[in-house]
């Protein structure tokens, strides 16, 4: 389930219109209706007024690998974000129709995801100048 979907789903849970999740969130409703529509993707601090409001965990409110693409997001600017995108695009792909259990899958997705952090700052070096400079 991608984070729009969550979203709406766990507003529409807690009994909240959009523009009530706004005001207790301190974010504006155009905001929020963006995110449900999947038109924009919230920075972590946002991620967390709304988990806040909706009194829910943000991993709940993100998922594993919205989780990932948020904080390479936020660490890497929108470069981190669609290569993560990617990477948990295809990792998915794998398990498509597969019979491993779903215990199996979030540590393996996890293992992924390590070695994606690991990755990234073994590679630092390697970056253009400019890109070392921005973090």
């Amino acid at each position: 389930m991608k984070f729009s979907e969550r979203l709406k789903k766990m507003r529409e849970e807690k009994g909240l219109t959009q523009a009530r999740l706004a005001a207790l969130s301190g974010i504006s409703s155009r905001m929020i209706q963006k995110y449900e529509s999947g038109n924009s993707r919230p920075r972590y601090d946002f991620v967390e007024k709304i988990s806040k409001a909706l009194e829910i965990p943000v991993s709940e409110l993100l998922g594993e690998n919205e989780t990932l693409v948020t904080q390479a997001g936020e660490k890497y600017g929108a470069r981190g974000a669609k290569q993560a995108q990617e990477l948990m695009s295809e990792v998915t792909g794998l398990f498509a129709g597969g019979e491993m259990a779903e215990e199996d899958m979030d540590v393996m997705m996890k293992a992924i995801q390590d070695a994606y952090w690991i990755a990234k700052e073994k590679n630092k070096k390697y970056a253009r100048k400019d890109y070392q400079e921005i973090k």
